[in-house]
């Protein structure tokens, strides 16, 4: 600020010399309320990346942070990253948000306001349930199934509290009923030939949190792309350690024990872990990868996700025949 127009403002304050005196016309107008809001019927908003698909990045909203949910710390990074590779890919363009308050296909107030009509796929991150409106939920449904956009969901995107809400329970193809801690999983690759996972060996380890998904899963609707393998669970809980919270498992065995009851969640043997599947004429991919930080900074993560995303835009294609569960295993 200039010298002389803070002298002026102090002036005006200090009521020395009226507003009017010292700006005339330029005189500021007074704002109704805290803050000016346009408030006019909402007008299309400007071509601003014309050619490009878009994407409505959401991760840990607001409506989902007035419940007693876990908050997860790679949100803002995960969003991040999302926005970077897509640049750097030149694949899509990101509007990135923390709250919902876009996931509608009703008119919005205001200048340059998108919504749903807006965008080619939704990228989700962070669990349930959703403080939404039912119109706001069957918009989203509609923007999949019916006009044929992608859904992505990271990690806890398919939260367990989300099967109060069936038809999404539907769309995603596998809710969470259950999360192992964080560890070094042993995955297996079922599909070597799905976009973007070429940079992953036929087996590998990965630390990150897993989730477990119940009932709803099928391999009659969803194409695993990965999966956790179970023949090495022995091995990999011997290696955790139980938390620092006394109050959750008091003893070594009693942590072990829990460990078991996780796995039992699940009495096929199947830990479905990514898959895509069609949801109506839109297409659907899941990853439970996400959870840490560094998930997504690993390079493999980063073009799997590129992938993805791609797949999900109509970019790219795969063969997402359903497929059973391998017999050896």
């Amino acid at each position: 600020m200039e010298r002389r127009d803070f002298l002026k403002g102090m002036a005006v304050a200090s009521g020395a010399i009226s507003a009017k005196a010292l700006y005339g016309a330029r005189a500021p107008t007074p704002a109704h309320g805290p803050l000016s809001q346009d408030t006019a019927p909402s007008r299309p908003p400007e071509d601003t990346w014309p050619g490009k698909k878009r994407i409505l990045a959401i991760a840990d909203p607001q409506e989902w942070y007035v419940s007693p949910g876990y908050h997860h710390d790679a949100a803002s990074h995960t969003l991040a990253t999302v926005e970077r590779l897509g640049r750097e890919s030149g694949a899509w363009v990101t509007v990135m948000r923390t709250d919902m308050h876009l996931l509608t296909k009703q008119p919005i107030a205001g200048y340059n306001v998108r919504n749903l009509n807006d965008f080619d796929a939704v990228f989700y991150m962070g669990e349930g349930p959703w403080n939404i409106t039912d119109q706001q939920k069957a918009d989203l449904l509609s923007f999949v199934h019916d006009d044929g956009k992608g859904f992505i969901a990271g990690h806890a995107g398919n939260g367990g509290h989300l099967l109060l809400w069936p038809e999404y329970a539907a769309m995603i193809g596998g809710n969470l009923v259950g999360e192992f801690p964080s560890a070094e999983m042993h995955i297996i690759v079922e599909d070597p030939d799905f976009p973007g996972v070429q940079g992953f060996p036929p087996t590998f380890t990965f630390k990150d949190q897993y989730t477990i998904v119940g009932p709803n899963y099928s391999r009659d609707v969803d194409h695993v792309i990965m999966r956790m393998d179970p023949s090495k669970f022995p091995e990999v809980f011997a290696g955790l350690q139980a938390d620092a919270n006394p109050n959750r498992h008091p003893t070594s065995d009693q942590f072990q024990a829990h460990l078991k009851q996780l796995a039992a969640l699940r009495t096929d043997g199947d830990y479905p872990i990514v898959w895509a599947k069609k949801y109506g004429k839109g297409r659907v991919w899941y990853s439970t990868f996400g959870h840490l930080e560094a998930t997504l900074d690993d390079p493999r993560i980063q073009q799997m996700y590129v992938g993805a995303f791609k797949w999900a835009l109509g970019l790219t294609d795969a063969d997402i025949t359903p497929r059973p569960f391998p017999a050896s295993h």
